[in-house]
């Protein structure tokens, strides 16, 4: 009776068990061209009748994917990736799990420029010590670079060309991991477009020894990392352009016989990358007058409008990477710059004294022209598996000219002391050069002990001539000066690295045992002479105080010994250096006096690098701690006297020792593969030691005497910055906020209305403190169509300073708020336009209201030609205000820029893209709806070392 009752539950119940069954598809993304595991790809399955989803996943690291807790059934399985044709495959899921053969996938057939990409499940990812932007998110004009591009990305700014991320400085720009014009950041973002462009990825890039050891070292930098688009990276492509118009400041009102040098604009360019399997070579050109440096086209072909001054640009220039043979990588660049700039300046700078306040107003006006031409080579050859060659050559050459007048007048607490007017001419050639060697050795006797060897020199002279003209005006006196100088100065130096890696007890334990020795001289020789009253400046007239030569000679050595572990999770590194070094400083004066400086410091400083991954690399901790050295510039030692301004007069310092800083910063970061949300806080602080501050000493008429010293008490500065996105609405609607916080104090010495002032022996001031405090916020929303992209973006930021010798308290309030829409309309027309508010409180002066408003229209004929129409500045409101701090001063200044201006452009696209001819790939269902995009491969560290 048991028997049978068991029997006929068994039978009830195993319908139940098969119908609760659940099982998984796994199976392996790959490019089918490389073989390449396709990391963060879109996998989801979806029902046949209605297309609905039943569940989603992505691809890790290494292409796999797994979809879990899967019924019996019909399926279709779809595979997205960007770039790349979208995979689908019937499926039916009875009494197992499934295991697929891997799922090549194949780059679209089609040229870019006929691929409509329906948006993006996000913005941007923070992975590891990665942020990755994924381009695709963010639409451009046509005809735009990589600036236009930067400027949409959450928590990127440029001013004047520097770029920084989240408030960090952005060293150098790659492209596919390798040398792009290397150092030259805007010969890059200016001349590739922006089309062009797949992810945007900020990592940070050891040095090239570092990469071979292993051990990082103080070298490491911030850069930006250009993926190019998989169908980009072969074949012919760039751009012809040519465009012109005016300026419409005063209406469409001209002067015909002023009209070419006053109110014409233009900007022509020409961009050429010839790519292949084993090179790539790029060609640029251009010449422009709207204050683009390397004439890139910009969006609309629009220029900073922000810079200082009006600038004429002409360029050209030549990269190349080329893999000889396996292991034999050589690439360089050959880039040469002419420009010219037109600069009013005027500013107001405030100086805290114990119980007083020194003010000045200052303008100036300046014409400058300057040509520079540099060239840079570079070797890596893997001569086997265990040996490496770096081979590192540069070269670079510059010749500038400068006219500068100048007014100014100066205030003791509101009363007039002093005032004049100043005419400088300099004229001056520059030449530098460079070698750098890099030698690894891998043992063959045992995995992970190698030896590696670092060797370099440098070799620079600078000659210049100048011309002062000035006269300065007092209650009770008239100074008037009319000299020429020549000025001479040569630099040489050689730097030596060795270090042996050992590892412990097995391959996640290593040691670094490492010594260094770095040599500097620099000398420099000066002479100066008054005019005869015939207006030349006979040798007979030398004058013999402001005459001088100098030498000087800097030895440092090191000697370090490092521990580092690594797993999948932790890298951790530590280790110390002693540090010794000596100085000598050689002086001899226009009559023949002379003295001999020697110093000598020791510093002894511990590092600590921690990295925890959490979470298939989504999840990431940092803290890391670095000691280092800086030395005082040839210009701060100099122990002679300059009169080349007579309110301003440097006084060398041959007793100066190197300062030493010590700095913390710690990382966290998560990202949500579901969500595509991700944040990122960094806290850093740092302290010097023997800091390298002013010393600034005024006499009655307030003249300034500044000189360097080493602070008795350390500066530090503190900081914390919150970084949030995350799509509101997938694929439309995305949000980014940025938060930071900042404390810093500054040393500086002062004092004022000094009598019988011994240069020779200047007095060291009264210390000053200044205390700054300081708060931003950003928030963005965009909003992205197949049809149009709407953006909006608000910042705030509050700034306080307060110094100790007055109790002055300075207060800067700064409001802004921008938005932009680009409309892609039919028959290839888009209409972008931009708009920015801003209100400043606390400028001196200059407190007012701007509001920007850019707008252009295009035409793109046959996907070749583009015409476009760009006005800029169509209010005519632009301002430029800077506002500085000093170790005891604040500054405010305004200066001259472009003014509002149209241009009328004309654009050929030249494309021959490898790779167009890709096999078709299987069809989409016919009952099948449109899916969600997948998202790019993310990037969990630095990419692999380029040229």
């Amino acid at each position: 009776m048991r028997r049978i009752f068991f029997a006929l539950f068994l039978l009830s119940v195993s319908p139940l068990v098969a119908l609760a069954a659940e099982y998984s598809i796994q199976s392996k993304m790959l490019d089918k061209a490389t073989d390449g595991a396709i990391e963060m790809g879109s996998v989801r399955l979806l029902a046949p009748g209605d297309s609905s989803l039943i569940v989603g996943t992505l691809s890790d690291q290494a292409g796999r994917f797994t979809l879990s807790k899967i019924s019996t059934g019909k399926y279709i399985m779809e595979c997205r990736y960007l770039g790349y044709k979208t995979f689908y495959k019937d499926i039916e899921v009875k009494d197992k799990s499934i295991i697929l053969p891997n799922i090549y996938m194949e780059e679209e057939s089609k040229q870019l420029d006929e691929v409509q990409v329906t948006g993006m499940a996000a913005q941007m990812i923070v992975k590891v010590d990665t942020i990755e932007y994924n381009a695709a998110a963010f639409k451009t004009a046509e005809n735009a670079v990589v600036e236009d591009l930067l400027k949409r990305l959450p928590g990127v700014q440029i001013t004047d060309g520097s770029i920084t991320v989240n408030g960090e400085k952005i060293s150098r720009i790659k492209v596919d991991g390798k040398k792009f014009f290397d150092g030259d950041i805007e010969m890059t973002t200016k001349n590739l477009t922006a089309d062009m462009i797949d992810k945007i990825q900020v990592v940070d890039e050891k040095s090239d020894m570092a990469k071979l050891t292993g051990f990082e070292d103080e070298n490491t930098e911030r850069i930006i990392n250009l993926q190019l688009k998989p169908n980009r990276r072969k074949g012919v492509f760039g751009n012809l352009s040519a465009a012109g118009g005016a300026d419409i400041d005063n209406g469409f009102n001209y002067d015909a016989s002023t009209f070419l040098d006053d109110d014409f604009r233009y900007n022509a360019n020409a961009f050429l990358n010839i790519m292949s399997a084993n090179a790539q070579t790029a060609v640029v050109g251009g010449a422009n007058n709207i204050n683009s440096s390397f004439s890139g086209r910009g969006r609309g072909f629009r220029g900073w409008g922000g810079s200082n001054g009006i600038t004429n640009t002409q360029n050209l220039g030549l990269n190349n990477n080329t893999q000889i043979k396996e292991g034999l990588l050589i690439g360089g660049d050959a880039p040469y710059n002419h420009s010219t700039n037109h600069s009013e300046t005027e500013s107001s700078r405030d100086s805290w004294l114990s119980g007083d306040t020194i003010s000045n107003n200052d303008k100036s006006v300046s014409n400058s022209i300057s040509d520079n031409a540099n060239l840079r080579l570079e070797m890596e050859w893997k001569l086997d598996s265990l040996n490496t060659l770096i081979v590192q050559p540069s070269v670079s050459y510059s010749i500038n000219q400068t006219d500068r007048n100048q007014e100014y007048d100066y205030y003791n607490n509101g009363d007039s002391t002093s005032w004049g007017t100043s005419d400088n001419l300099s004229n001056s050639l520059n030449l530098n050069s460079r070698l750098n060697l890099i030698y690894s050795h891998k043992s063959s006797q045992k995995a992970g002990r190698s030896i590696t060897m670092n060797l370099g020199g440098s070799y620079g002279e600078s000659n210049s001539t100048g011309y002062n003209k000035s006269i300065k005006n007092t209650l009770d006196s008239i100074v008037n000066l009319d000299q020429k100088s020549l000025n001479t100065s040569g630099s040489y130096g050689m730097n030596m690295r060795a270090s042996y890696v050992e590892p412990l007890w097995n391959l996640q334990n290593f040691i670094e045992a490492a010594v260094s020795f770095n040599y500097s001289g620099r000398d420099s020789e000066k002479e100066q002479f008054d005019n005869d009253g015939s207006g030349k400046y006979p040798v007979e007239n030398k004058d013999l105080e402001y005459s001088n030569s100098f030498k000087n000679y800097n030895f440092t050595e090191t000697a370090e010994l490092n521990y580092r572990y690594v797993s999948e999770v932790w890298n951790i590194m530590a280790g110390f250096r002693a540090e010794p070094a000596q100085t000598f400083s050689y002086t001899t004066y226009g009559d023949g006096t002379g003295y001999d400086i020697s110093q000598s410091v020791f510093n002894f400083s511990p590092s600590l690098s921690v990295r925890y991954v959490l979470g298939e690399r989504r999840n990431f901790i940092r803290m890391e701690y670095r000691g280092r050295t800086q030395e005082p510039s040839v210009t701060q030692m100099q122990p002679v006297k300059n009169n080349s301004d007579l309110m301003n007069e440097t006084v060398g310092n041959a007793k100066l020792i190197p300062s030493y800083n010590q700095n913390l910063r710690l990382i966290m970061s998560k990202y949500n593969p579901e969500t595509f949300a991700s944040w990122n806080a960094t806290l850093f602080g740092d302290v010097t030691k023997d800091a390298l501050v002013a010393n600034s000493i005024y006499d009655i008429t307030s003249k300034q005497y500044n000189q360097t010293v080493n602070a008795d008490r350390s500066p530090f500065n503190l900081n914390g910055r919150f970084m949030y996105n995350t799509p509101l609405i997938p694929n439309r609607l995305h949000f980014n906020t940025g938060s930071s916080v900042n404390y810093a104090e500054r040393i500086g010495y002062s004092s004022r209305k000094v009598s019988d002032l011994d240069i020779e022996n200047l007095p060291l001031g009264d210390r000053s403190i200044t205390q700054i405090y300081g708060f931003s916020e950003d928030l963005s929303l965009t909003f992205t169509h197949d049809i149009m992209e709407i953006g909006a973006r608000g910042s705030f930021s509050y700034n306080n300073s307060l110094n100790n010798l007055n109790n002055t308290d300075q207060t800067t309030l700064n409001w802004s708020g921008s938005g932009n829409i680009n409309l892609h309309l039919p028959n290839s027309i888009n209409i972008s336009t931009d708009i920015s508010y801003s209100d400043r409180y606390g400028y001196a002066n200059f407190d007012q209201t701007e509001i920007l408003w850019n707008a252009t229209i295009d035409k793109t004929i046959k996907n070749k030609l583009t015409v476009s129409l760009t006005v800029n500045d169509i209010l005519r409101q632009r301002l430029n205000v800077r506002q500085n701090y000093g170790d005891n001063n604040v500054s405010y200044s305004r200066y001259n820029t472009l003014p509002a201006y149209f241009l009328l452009s004309f654009s050929y696209r030249i494309q021959s893209f490898g790779g167009g001819n890709s096999s078709n790939q299987q069809g989409m269902p016919q009952r099948m709806g449109r899916g969600m995009g997948g998202y790019g491969r993310g990037m969990g560290g630095s990419f692999p070392p380029g040229m």
